[in-house]
């Protein structure tokens, strides 16, 4: 990758490399029927056509001319001509291209294996990690690099089943008399197979955690340090596989609301279809009848149930009304609010004391910086166990005018810190030592 630019030397070649769709179907079709033998030109016209028949493209009239290109094209990358035999047959590139989509066509989604190849991974480290030295790259070369892509193929494969799923309600829900309240069970559930195969997934990739705590071990062993970058490498790809399988369950829990909301936008086109319709059935359907000396009555059809639509006689509601409603309310006294003159001065008191230690704190700050000013170097670890003594032993101060000063000078523009991991000591403190540490300010 580092050794061209990937970019222009691709860009001239690249419908070479990745064939048009006509092109590329063609391809599959000659490898479906002819994977490990070789094969002749009416062999590949029969082939061509076949494909663009399917296609509905097919064209007398520029059929030879398009045949002949097409051929042309699949032999810069895809087909060996052999001349003098009048044969073709695939090139290694050819092969892979076609055996990669079939490859990823057809492999399916396997929980258990997961689990097993991340047991077998987790098994296989700790044996190379108990013998003297670890033996961490030959782990990787063994056993990650060879199993990390097919774990990651089987999440990019939950994804992919999610597109299908969208992409096929989309498909439907676009077909005439289609039965849209089944179509969307059916997605709906299978859309809660995905995310359940995304937790069993989930389940089994739990073994990286304890891959993890092991790498994650080494680090605090200096002579590991070597290896720095294998660890980084391991322990980044099971952070980015677990990151992959929370955003399919996530976009599966972003896809599910839609459905629901679908449901409901069509629940309600529905019922106001079918209330259309049942208004325009009485329109059309009831009629009248009048007897002598009487007012006109609708009869509805005789599918509808006969109902009462107005009342004779009105029903009077009367009110009743409480004697409380009308009774004067006894006034609310006003509620009597005390001071806790006990609290109030604790809290002056503690208050008092949070100043004074942030004073203390600003004072030796002020100090240390003014000795970086004057000098251009300060040697914390003593300044440190000074503001220990000056403060009669209160290492909280001396904590944290070390955290202030360290994030004041964290700029590294205009300071530089040093550290040196040989302990110093100070004999009135015999249980606390620190790096040795200093603190520059650049020119």
């Amino acid at each position: 990758m580092n050794d061209i630019d990937l970019y222009f030397e691709a860009k001239p070649r690249y419908h070479q490399l990745i064939p048009n769709r006509e092109d590329g179907l063609v391809l599959l079709a000659l490898f479906q029927a002819y994977p490990k033998q070789e094969f002749n030109e009416d062999q590949i016209l029969a082939v061509i056509n076949r494909v663009y028949t399917d296609l509905g493209k097919s064209g007398q009239r520029v059929e030879y001319e398009r045949n002949n290109q097409i051929i042309l094209r699949l032999q810069d990358f895809f087909l060996w001509r052999d001349r003098k035999r009048k044969v073709y047959g695939f090139k290694k590139y050819g092969e892979e291209f076609c055996l990669k989509i079939h490859k990823r066509l057809s492999e399916s989604y396997h929980p258990a294996k997961i689990e097993r190849l991340f047991k077998g991974l987790l098994e296989t480290l700790q044996n190379s990690l108990a013998k003297e030295p670890p033996e961490l790259m030959i782990w990787m070369d063994d056993h990650f690099n060879s199993r990390s892509l097919e774990l990651a193929t089987q999440v990019e494969i939950l994804d992919q089943q999610v597109s299908e799923a969208v992409d096929e309600f989309r498909k439907q829900i676009k077909q005439p008399q289609t039965d849209i309240l089944q179509l969307i069970e059916t997605i709906s559930g299978g859309l809660e197979k995905i995310k359940q195969h995304a937790h069993e997934l989930a389940t089994g990739f739990h073994f990286t955690y304890d891959i993890d705590d092991l790498l994650q071990g080494m680090l605090k062993r200096p002579e590991n340090y070597p290896l720095l970058a294998a660890i980084n490498q391991v322990l980044q790809y099971n952070q980015d596989v677990r990151n992959h399988l929370d955003q399919v369950s996530i976009r599966i829990d972003k896809i599910k609301p839609r459905i629901r909301e679908f449901i409901f936008e069509f629940n309600q086109r529905e019922f106001d279809r079918k209330t259309d319709k049942f208004i325009h059935h009485l329109l059309d359907q009831t009629r009248y009848i009048r007897k002598e000396n009487q007012p006109k009555r609708l009869v509805f059809p005789d599918d509808i149930e006969l109902f009462q639509m107005r009342v004779a006689e009105s029903i009077p509601r009367f009110g009743i009304v409480q004697l409380r409603d009308f009774a004067r309310k006894a006034p609310i006294a006003p509620k009597v609010r005390t001071v806790d003159i006990a609290r109030t001065q604790t809290m002056l008191e503690q208050s008092n004391t949070r100043l004074q230690l942030k004073s203390k704190v600003q004072g030796w700050v002020n100090t240390a910086i003014d000795v970086i000013t004057s000098t251009g170097k300060l040697d914390f670890s003593p300044f440190f166990f000074q503001v220990l003594a000056g403060e009669n032993g209160n290492l909280n101060i001396a904590v944290k005018t070390a955290q202030k000063l360290i994030k004041q000078c964290s700029d590294r523009r205009l300071y530089q810190v040093a550290v040196d991991e040989n302990e110093y000591r100070e004999p009135l403190y015999p249980n606390l030592s620190l790096w040795n540490m200093t603190i520059s300010k650049k020119p």
